[in-house]
């Protein structure tokens, strides 16, 4: 009985070890979290012409930036993944300003492009994204758009 007992012990001590071993884990993650990128992306609707999502725009807060430029905070990336032709147009808007638009015609074999209107952020604010399919970089017609909007803390 006392084999039995002591094995009870153990079982108890070693979940207890592992519940403070992740309440550890979950603390550090806890603790990181506002530091954090505030990164978040919007996308064509699914059912454009490429048979599901044509474009896709990122707001990246921290991140690599445009390639050679080295670390940058607060820009968009704009994705045109459709071989069609076309290509797709990236807006962009902070605490409801509009900040313009951007064109990526480059398709699903060229590179995304690396655009930003925002500058640095310092503070919470409202950022604002949409793409939407094009016809070149000059059409007034965009279509199959999407959006969306987070508050971040810069």
């Amino acid at each position: 009985m006392r084999e039995g007992t002591r094995r009870q012990r153990a079982g108890r001590h070693a979940s207890r070890v592992l519940t403070a071993a992740a309440a550890g884990a979950c603390a550090v993650l806890l603790a990181t979290g506002p530091a954090m990128a505030d990164g978040f992306e919007a996308h064509t609707v699914d059912n454009s012409p490429c048979g599901g999502v044509g474009g896709v725009i990122d707001f990246v807060d921290y991140g690599p930036g445009a390639p050679g430029g080295g670390n940058n905070d607060d820009y968009t990336v704009i994705h045109d993944l459709c071989n069609d032709g076309h290509g797709v147009e990236g807006y962009a808007w902070l605490d409801g300003r509009y900040l313009g638009k951007h064109y990526d015609g480059n398709g699903y074999a060229g590179d995304p492009e690396v655009w930003d209107p925002f500058g640095n952020i310092q503070g919470k604010h409202l950022v604002g994204i949409k793409v939407c399919l094009v016809d070149g970089a000059s059409d007034t017609s965009p279509s199959y758009c999407g959006s969306s909007q987070q508050q971040i803390d810069g």
